[in-house]
């Protein structure tokens, strides 16, 4: 009997095994995909909203009703803000579309939406001492933008209001 030493070529198991292990690892390379995507749309939403936040700000911060409405609307006429202030007034761009009562007193809180996100603008109703000078005072206001219960961008800065 002739043993045989020199092997040319692989066996059945061999390419069964190297087959099975391919499949595991490209199912698993697979199974990334639809996480991905996920991922990916939770990154566009964030910027969208981040976006979002820093025009709406902006927008606010420069609009001259804004400033004028907290140069004239004493702390405490908060009943007759949408008289003074009326919706759809702050600019071209930007409205609110409703105005709650701050239960603690302290911020106006305008809501709006803008492309499927909840908008809430919060502004200081008197400033700080160390927010103000002898020119301006500072009106702290906060833009938080919401998709769903879930808050997805927030971002603050301040109105400049003359004395």
């Amino acid at each position: 009997m002739k043993i045989i030493k020199e092997e040319k070529g692989v066996t059945l198991l061999e390419v069964l095994l190297a087959m099975t292990i391919l499949s595991i690892v490209l199912i698993s390379i697979l199974n990334l995909y639809p996480q991905m995507g996920f991922v990916n749309k939770q990154n566009q939403d964030k910027a969208q909203a981040i976006n979002i936040a820093k025009e709406i700000l902006i927008d606010w911060q420069e609009s001259r009703k804004v400033k004028s409405f907290l140069q004239i609307n004493p702390t405490n006429q908060v009943s007759q803000i949408g008289s003074v202030f009326p919706p759809n007034q702050v600019n071209e761009r930007d409205y609110y579309t409703e105005f709650k009562p701050n239960p603690s007193g302290t911020d106006y809180i305008f809501i709006t939406k803008r492309n499927n996100f909840d908008v809430t603008i919060k502004i200081n109703k008197s400033p700080r001492s160390e927010e103000t000078s002898q020119v301006y005072k500072a009106h702290l206001i906060v833009v938080q933008v919401k998709k769903g219960n879930t808050t997805t961008s927030e971002t603050y800065g301040y109105v400049k209001v003359k004395r």
